[in-house]
């Protein structure tokens, strides 16, 4: 054994010694806690990261429990993307459809298309990102057996956002409510609004 190879092994086992014990240290350091049972939230006001929807539901609620009203099955309903008033989709108006969907599947007599069954219907259609018009959101319900949409667009109004919902009958798309609501421009709506298409 050479002598060099004696001195740099006895140099280099005091400091591996005291790095394993600091690493030992800061494991020994990092405890987790004990387990917490899951415990779901309880239901309350639909929202939207921060964003209420509940007025927004409350307005639509009558109206479509008066076209489901006297009907053996349920009324089939829904809620396509609210886009901005030149009729584009982007992201802010996808998440509050489904939150608005969301808050109107608790109301009786309605039976809400699921999200995914609309999304595909646009992605065969070759809209996904594209501009949405009344008569394709009317095609769209159509495809996946809607007897009513709920639509609407929203505007960016500075300090707050304009929300605009309808409801239309299909087939023919007749309106049988428009309703407007104010939403604050919470950091979450920002967010939401500044992320792209």
């Amino acid at each position: 054994m050479d002598l060099r190879d004696t001195v740099s092994e006895r140099r280099f086992r005091p400091l591996a010694v005291a790095a394993l014990l600091a690493l030992g240290s800061l494991l020994s350091s990092c405890q987790t806690s004990p387990a917490v049972p899951y415990v779901p939230p309880s239901p309350g006001p639909a929202t939207l990261q921060g964003v209420p929807v509940r007025a927004i539901v409350a307005d639509l609620d009558p109206a479509l429990q008066g076209l489901a009203r006297g009907r053996g099955k349920p009324l089939r309903v829904a809620v396509i993307r609210y886009t901005t008033p030149s009729g584009l989709s982007r992201t802010f108006g996808r998440y509050l459809s489904l939150k608005v969907g969301e808050g109107l599947s608790r109301t009786p007599g309605l039976a809400l298309i699921d999200p995914g069954q609309v999304y595909e219907a646009l992605h065969r259609m070759g809209i996904e990102q594209g501009l949405l018009d009344t008569r394709t959101l009317l095609d769209v319900g159509e495809k996946v057996g809607a007897q009513v949409l709920v639509v609407g667009t929203y505007t960016d109004l500075g300090q707050t956002i304009d929300v605009e919902s309808r409801v239309l009958t299909i087939p023919g798309g007749k309106q049988r409510g428009i309703f407007s609501r104010t939403i604050p421009k919470t950091p979450a709506v920002l967010s939401l609004i500044k992320v792209g298409p």
